[in-house]
């Protein structure tokens, strides 16, 4: 039987390897939004999956369900990719033969990781080639990806295709040191996370190519760097809120109703909502400390047409945090109670739109997944804790719409280098991830000393 050790150098033969595939993998404009070169994206992770021997299917997004999430972005398509190794669930559904997922969140019966009629548990490793525009102000071109004191750089270097590049190379891995794969290995690679998921991972678990039939173990390997699990995150509500008045001449304000004066009223609401948000706190190990609490912030406000025209709508944008044991409906119920004491104060209307949601998600510490992770983490590191996400992720579409609590977040990439300027990964966290997922992996099998 293979041992750790073999496993391991079979990573750190692979780095220059490693390396050389992240930088061709960063150097395609993934950018999101508004969704640039998906296909070229998919395409070359289509190809690397075949020639690694997965069996490949492209996932394409109907036209009509991007619009009911991306109305404005129908003209750029969007194309996810999964590729499968070792046994078929046997029993299970095949990619794409929907079942009924039980979306309201609660995992469904099904079989311990490994029972019935498989030879061994089936892993799915997934994660997102999207990645957020580059923006200005780097001193090096975002797309040319440099290697520089031990650190690749470029946009997506840590915010993820590390974690994608870091899942691929552990299988290879595994292979090289002479590991048979127990049961199967799927690599999900999606789109749209940056813009809430909708038709990347969280089409794939609506489909049936992610539930309890196909997967026993998932991984999602976004960026939290390698010294550490990641058991679930925070959830997030983004919406609009709208005053409308009536206009009139500034020197006769009188007969007008100022849209921006009822909007100041659901500000100060909002001030004092935010207050009381903060005595909202958890327990769960969310990071920074700081963020252990429920918040809300005024984003974006756009109101007026000229500065001698009484306006007769403001818009104001929001970005409500949620705490776990939170949900988005008790969210938008309190919002909209502020609402009505606006509209009972100033007689004006006020109007509600919802851009995205993402519900609190967290799975047990002490799950088999979390377990296993963690103590191949300390191979590397003296002591690790997991924690939970400030910000929302598609772990959520696996947890609560799948049903599937043996899903954690581990990966290479650094979560403060999360769509900054001159984005880089550290090699030695690729390589020490990469050795990470392989070894858990193998553990999860069975078929390691």
């Amino acid at each position: 039987m293979p041992t750790t050790d073999a496993i391991y150098e079979a990573v750190e033969a692979r780095e220059e390897e490693m390396v050389a595939f992240l930088r061709e993998f960063l150097a395609i404009e993934t950018e999101n939004p508004p969704g640039r070169n998906y296909r070229e994206g998919a395409t070359f992770l289509a190809e690397a999956m075949r020639t690694r021997g997965y069996d490949v299917e492209i996932v394409e997004v109907p036209t009509d369900r991007v619009a009911e999430h991306y109305p404005e972005r129908t003209d750029h398509e969007r194309v996810n990719v999964l590729g499968r190794k070792g046994d078929n669930p046997s029993g299970r559904d095949e990619p794409g033969e929907r079942d009924d997922l039980g979306g309201g969140g609660e995992p469904r019966e099904s079989d311990e990781p490994g029972e019935g009629d498989d030879s061994g548990p089936h892993v799915h490793f997934t994660g997102h080639f999207d990645v957020v525009p580059a923006g200005e102000d780097w001193t090096r071109d975002p797309y040319t990806p440099t290697v520089e004191e031990g650190r690749v750089y470029g946009r997506g270097s840590s915010d993820m295709k590390s974690g994608i590049t870091a899942s691929l190379f552990a299988v290879d891995a595994l292979e090289a040191a002479g590991v048979d794969i127990e049961g199967s290995i799927t690599q999900s690679t999606t789109v749209d996370e940056e813009t809430g998921g909708f038709t990347g991972l969280g089409y794939l678990v609506e489909e049936g190519y992610v539930s309890p039939d196909n997967t026993d173990y998932c991984v999602y390997t976004e960026c939290f760097d390698a010294s550490r699990i990641c058991l679930g995150h925070r959830g997030v509500l983004k919406f609009h809120v709208s005053t409308h008045g009536e206009k009139a001449h500034g020197c006769m304000a009188h007969d007008g109703a100022n849209a921006v004066a009822a909007m100041t009223d659901f500000l100060t609401r909002i001030e004092t909502y935010e207050a009381d948000l903060h005595e909202r706190t958890t327990e769960q190990p969310v990071t920074p400390d700081a963020s252990r609490r429920a918040d809300i912030s005024p984003t974006m406000v756009d109101a007026g047409y000229s500065e001698n025209v009484v306006p007769d709508r403001c818009r104001a944008t929001f970005y409500r945090v949620l705490v776990p044991g939170e949900t988005v409906a008790s969210a938008r119920r309190e919002i909209r109670e502020l609402m009505a004491d606006t509209e009972q104060a100033t007689g004006q209307t006020v109007e509600y739109e919802e851009i995205m949601f993402a519900e609190p998600t967290t799975v047990p510490a002490d799950c088999t997944i979390a377990e296993t992770y963690t103590d191949r983490i300390l191979d590397f590191y003296d002591e690790t804790e997991p924690v939970v996400s400030p910000g929302s992720d598609d772990q959520r579409f696996v947890v609560n719409d799948a049903g599937i609590e043996e899903c954690i977040v581990y990966g290479p990439g650094l979560l403060q280098q999360a769509h900054v300027v001159d984005e880089y990964v550290p090699i030695d966290q690729l390589v020490t991830a990469t050795k990470v997922m392989a070894a858990s992996t193998a553990d999860l099998m069975g078929v390691v000393e």
